[in-house]
Formats: C-alpha cells, sequence, structure tokens
C-alpha cells in the first residue's frame, strides 16, 4: 500500500518525466517540489516505490522512470467513481470550445468524424481514433430519388446517424420525376425507421409491393440500395495524427511499423475497442503491457464512448506512448464525446 506522501512522490516523478523525457532524480524532486522532507527521506519512498515496481532505472543513473504499474495508479487517482477530477475538468472548458467551433458547422456524418478525428490529434498531439456508429444504433431517417439524366438516377441514404451515402444507377426504362416520386415516398414508408441491420430482408421484399410493370426499374434500385446499405455494415474508422506518432517514434521500443500498419488496415488491433462498456462520463486507459495486442505494448489507449439517448453508439480514442499527457488527453476524449453523443439533455 502506497502511503500518501509516497503516492505524491510518484505522481511527481510521474509528471516530471512526462515533462522533461529524462530520470527523474531524488534531488531533482526535492529541488522541484515542496515535500517538506528530507532527501534522504525521498530516497527512501523512491527505494520503496522501485522495490514494488511502480518505477525503475532505465540505466544505471540515479533517475527513474514510471512502469505501466505506475502509470496506472496514476490514472487511477485521476479518474474517481463517480466523477473527473478536478485535474481533468479544468481542461474540458476549453477543449468543448474548441471542438464545436468547428463540429457545430459539419452534418455530413463522414465529414464530421474526419474532422473529429483531426481535431483530437491536434489537441493531443497523439493519434486519434474515432468509431462510426455501430449498425444496432443507425436507422434509415429517408431515402430521396433523384433524376440527373434520362435514364440515371441518384439514390441517396440517409440516415439518423448524420450520414448522407449517394449512388447513381442507370433504369431500364426512363421516368419522369412525378414517377419518381411516387416510388420514393411507397419506398420510405417501407423503410424510413427501419434499422439498417436489418434492412436486407426488407429490401427482398421490396419489388413484390410495387406493380409487376415496375420491378425491373425496381430491382435496379434496390441494388443500388444494398450496395450503400453493405457500406455501412462495414467496421469504420476514422483517424488522424500518424505524424505525432512518427515524433516519438523512439519511445515505441521499435514497434511504430506494425502499429501504424494496424491503422492502415482497420484490423482486429481495433477490436479491442469495442471490448470495453464504457460510461460516457467515464474515460478508460489501457496502459502498456495490459494490452493483449503486441502492437500496442507500448502504448497507451485512452477511450470514451458516445452515445445516442443514452445508448452507447460508439468510441473515441487517443493512442500514443504510456509517456503522454493524461489530464490533458483524458479531457480532450471527454470533451470530443460529449459533443458527438446525441442524448435528450444536450
Amino acid at each position: 500500500m502506497i502511503s500518501e506522501r509516497g503516492m505524491a512522490v510518484l505522481r511527481a516523478i510521474i509528471e516530471d518525466f512526462i515533462a522533461t523525457n529524462e530520470p527523474v532524480a531524488s534531488k531533482s524532486l526535492v529541488d522541484r517540489h515542496n515535500f517538506g522532507v528530507s532527501s534522504a527521506t525521498i530516497r527512501n519512498d523512491m527505494a520503496y516505490l522501485e522495490e514494488e515496481g511502480y518505477i525503475v532505472a532505465p540505466h544505471t543513473s540515479a533517475g527513474r522512470i514510471p512502469t505501466d504499474k505506475g502509470y496506472r495508479v496514476f490514472v487511477d487517482q485521476l479518474i474517481q467513481a463517480e466523477a473527473v477530477t478536478a485535474e481533468i475538468k479544468k481542461n474540458l472548458a476549453e477543449l468543448n470550445r474548441l471542438f464545436a467551433k468547428t463540429l457545430d458547422q459539419l452534418t455530413d456524418l463522414d465529414e464530421k468524424l474526419q474532422t473529429s478525428a483531426q481535431l483530437l490529434a491536434k489537441a493531443t498531439g497523439e493519434a486519434a481514433v474515432v468509431q462510426y456508429p455501430n449498425l444496432k444504433s443507425i436507422a434509415v431517417s429517408s431515402i430521396e430519388l433523384v433524376k440527373v439524366a434520362e435514364n440515371r438516377v441518384l439514390i441517396l441514404l440517409i440516415t439518423n446517424a448524420d450520414r448522407i451515402q449517394q449512388h447513381v444507377v442507370i433504369l431500364k426504362e426512363d421516368w419522369s420525376s412525378e414517377q419518381l416520386v411516387i416510388v420514393k415516398e411507397k419506398i420510405n414508408a417501407e423503410l424510413a425507421g427501419q434499422p439498417i441491420e436489418s434492412l436486407s430482408a426488407k429490401l427482398n421484399e421490396l419489388a413484390e409491393n410495387f406493380d409487376v410493370s415496375l420491378r425491373e426499374n425496381i430491382e435496379i434500385l434496390v441494388s443500388g440500395l444494398s450496395l450503400l446499405i453493405d457500406a455501412n455494415k462495414q467496421e469504420k474508422i476514422a483517424f488522424a495524427g500518424t505524424a505525432n506518432l512518427v515524433r516519438n517514434e523512439q519511445q515505441f521500443a521499435g514497434n511504430l511499423a506494425t502499429l501504424l500498419n494496424s491503422f492502415d488496415e482497420h484490423s482486429e488491433v481495433w477490436q479491442v475497442l469495442n471490448s470495453w462498456q464504457l460510461d460516457s462520463a467515464r474515460p478508460r486507459a489501457i496502459i502498456g503491457s495490459e494490452h493483449s495486442v503486441h502492437e500496442l505494448s507500448n502504448s497507451s489507449l485512452l477511450i470514451s464512448s458516445y452515445s445516442s439517448q443514452g445508448t452507447e453508439v460508439a468510441k473515441v480514442a487517443v493512442v500514443g506512448p504510456t509517456r503522454m499527457n493524461y489530464p490533458k488527453n483524458f479531457a480532450a476524449v471527454l470533451a470530443l464525446a460529449k459533443l458527438l453523443s446525441k442524448d435528450d439533455e444536450d
């Protein structure tokens, strides 16, 4: 059990190491922090912390750096059972203003989530991942059919997640704009409000609801809609901040190339995001050796969720080396998750 002063020493070591990227010696701790005790006492505290595995000497010097276990204790103190600590809260107002100023102007989901990832990467100096809403949370708002040329129709699939997808199909028989309106209204009567997850079965039955003379064109429209629906079914993330990771390459112990490759491929590494059920008010940290995925073993992953009507729909995350500014980065993740959420109280 770490004493109150021992915890203060560990916190100071972590904060100084994050600030300087240099091992922290007892003398510098006494010089920088007012512990009210002698250097010898601080050395004893450091010896205990090292014996218990919270800090380690990276080489034969007087300085120490935090271990994954040390970071875990530090992070657990930042996140309390009922609310985020004042240290995180003090960063939230400024970050909320930074994010809201840009995101409030965006309505298209793809643009909003990619911009969100870019803003989060810029605010933290790390890499940022924003998941697209899961299928269970997405329903069709409406389907629009727009005649763009003879025999050519633009299909617009609009979801309640603000995603607008489009696809042009070529009809066998030209329809007037009036005919398209009638068909569109009938399609919306069948599909509007339906979850994307269960739409394929509905589409298979759609042509049967139309007169046989229209079915050939209806089947073409159904084929176009199926392509748009299938695009929603793919696991998708918005990612930004590669340059931030490269800038800290030496802190990833040679794993950076495989880590970046996992981002590019959207591989099973990101299934880790789906393995956590989160309270949106309480972010989660997975630190270094706590990861089950090798590519993340020298990284910290800070995760929060965003929601719709109180139900989690996707995750927001920051990825960087274990030596990162946890209070600032937690605040950024929370601020963005709050802005992306669609809840009655917002």
